[in-house]
């Protein structure tokens, strides 16, 4: 067993084109967190509806956590369990220090690696409910303002319902993907098989 692997999660693929598309797709989501970040340095604060919360400027911290929880994907193949709770931890800590709303990507690729690897599905889901209820009580944070009932009901349902799919819909694509993977490995037979003739 690999130093480096997670207990309980199978050693992954020898597949040269999936090693060096990690590191390609981590970088991506590196840079797009850092320049949405770098973006709101500056910036108006986010304030879709009137009466909404104050959010947290861009700091160092800020930054810190976007390193940290994009900076962990670059392991995703070999740690798919360490890079989900760092990732997801990362992302939680961001939200429930009122920061704009941001570093999605990371966790979204972190569920999406952890599920195709065959990650324990308990701890995995545990590391999702854990963001997705550190989003929900951002937008409780920055609801608790408005004044107006439907619009505060609109965020509710808009914030909760955009950040569900967003955190759900990568595990499910990861399973979907590893299922997939896994049913073709178990009928495809290399062995010939004779032909009849009528």
């Amino acid at each position: 067993m690999s130093p480096l692997a997670t207990p309980g999660v199978p050693a992954p693929t020898r597949n040269p084109r999936a090693r060096a598309l990690v590191p390609v797709a981590a970088s991506l989501v590196l840079l797009l967190e850092l320049a949405a970040t770098l973006a709101s340095v500056g910036g108006d604060a986010f304030a879709p509806v009137a009466g909404w919360g104050a959010t947290r400027p861009a700091d160092t911290l800020t930054f810190v956590l976007v390193g940290v929880g994009c900076a962990a994907l670059y392991w995703s193949r070999t740690r798919p369990l360490t890079v989900l709770f760092a990732a997801t931890g990362a992302y939680a800590a961001f939200l429930l220090l009122g920061h704009e709303p941001g570093l999605f990507l990371a966790p979204m690729f972190a569920l999406f690696t952890a599920a195709l690897q065959g990650a324990p599905r308990g701890a995995v889901l545990l590391a999702g409910a854990a963001a997705y209820a550190a989003s929900l009580y951002w937008v409780y944070e920055r609801a608790a303002t408005i004044a107006d009932p439907g619009a505060a009901l609109l965020a509710w349902v808009a914030f909760g319902t955009v950040t569900g799919v967003f955190l759900a819909g990568p595990y499910v694509a990861g399973e979907l993907v590893r299922l997939r993977r896994a049913l073709t490995g178990r009928t495809t037979d290399p062995t010939p098989r004779p032909t009849t003739t009528p």
